[in-house]
């Protein structure tokens, strides 16, 4: 009996009940931790004898899923600074709640690069020879975050961080969409999916980072860890391209996917009542089934095209009968001694 008074005493002191913007900052952290902690730690298993950096573009997408998991039905899942700017800029999320997203996602992954550093502290001991640099054929820096490769100019980079990251931000409008009808838990395989699509065709340049606080947290473990301020001014200060790059990209991302696809068509319903009117649809059995549009009106009547006409069920038509009249009239035969009766 004592150790549950205990322990609903500690439920009780540390659930959370109404406060909403906290417990979304708290779901938007521990995604954003478990994305970089388990991208990280591929990149570094990768980075082993033997290992795949296939199976580590996989291993990122996986994790992904399972962040948007962790957080999608509490705060919706972001995990990445450059989205919450693009819901602000589409009006789904306010300033200030933008701003607190910012920070806890920058400390979740912060967060996630340390469980990386410490849960693998052998390998990238094994990996550096014991150094922490972050150029040169010891360097491990680029395990957490991210560099172009040596043939990669300063626009070029910038323009694989805005294309990849207009990708991940249009993908994810798309998979959002309510029209589409796609079921909630669903969403988040498909948000890992993207994110492997991502790897597969823009992770070779520089790491694919696509994400702000993906890059600005683990490069901050970098400098507390002892790299230095290499991890900052390395390849002519390369950390600005991951943090300006993927904020261009989300805007312009999810722009694109409202004005070709989102913005067209995207009130369209199909309303299922009981009625008895039959103005707007079909009536069958009591149920009508109208094509009606949340701002009014029919389907077609918005779109100026003339409504069909209505089903007309078909009168059925039967033969007509005419009941066959006999007359019964009983006689007697007097030839037969016998008494018989006639039917005429």
């Amino acid at each position: 009996m004592a150790m549950e008074d205990f322990r609903e005493k500690i439920v009780g002191n540390f659930r959370i009940e109404d406060k909403s913007l906290l417990r979304e900052l708290l779901a938007e952290m521990i995604g954003t931790f478990m994305l970089v902690f388990i991208g990280t730690s591929a990149n570094v298993q990768g980075a082993m004898p033997g290992g795949d950096a296939a199976v580590a573009t996989i291993a990122w997408g996986i994790g992904f899923m399972f962040a948007v998991y962790l957080a999608a039905s509490v705060s919706g899942g972001h995990l990445n600074p450059s989205i919450s700017l693009a819901q602000l800029i589409l009006g789904n999320l306010s300033a200030g709640r933008m701003l607190s997203y910012w920070i806890v996602q920058v400390i979740g992954a912060f967060l996630g690069a340390g469980m990386t550093w410490f849960g693998h502290f052998d390998d990238l001991r094994y990996l550096g020879s014991g150094e922490k640099e972050v150029i040169g054929g010891n360097a491990t820096a680029g395990l957490f975050a991210t560099y172009p490769t040596a043939h990669m100019s300063t626009w070029g980079s910038l323009f694989d961080q805005i294309i990849g990251t207009a990708l991940l931000s249009g993908l994810v409008c798309l998979i959002t969409d309510k029209r589409h009808k796609i079921p909630p838990g669903f969403i988040p395989p498909l948000a890992g999916t993207i994110m492997t699509m991502i790897a597969g065709t823009y992770g070779s340049n520089g790491g694919f980072a696509i994400n702000p606080a993906r890059d600005l947290g683990p490069r901050l473990w970098l400098l507390c860890a002892g790299y230095g301020g290499a991890a900052f001014s390395a390849h002519s200060f390369y950390f600005w391209i991951p943090l300006v790059g993927p904020i261009i990209g989300a805007i312009i991302g999810a722009w694109i996917y409202k004005v070709f696809v989102g913005l067209h068509g995207g009130m369209d319903s199909i309303e299922v009542t009981k009625s008895s009117e039959t103005q707007k649809g079909y009536q069958e059995d009591g149920v009508l089934i109208g094509y009606t549009s949340s701002q009014g009106g029919t389907m077609s009547s918005q779109y100026g095209v003339p409504p069909p006409p209505l089903p007309q069920a078909p009168i059925p038509s039967y033969p007509t009968y005419q009941t066959p009249t006999r007359s019964f009239q009983p006689a007697r035969d007097y030839s037969n001694p016998g008494y018989q009766r006639s039917y005429n």
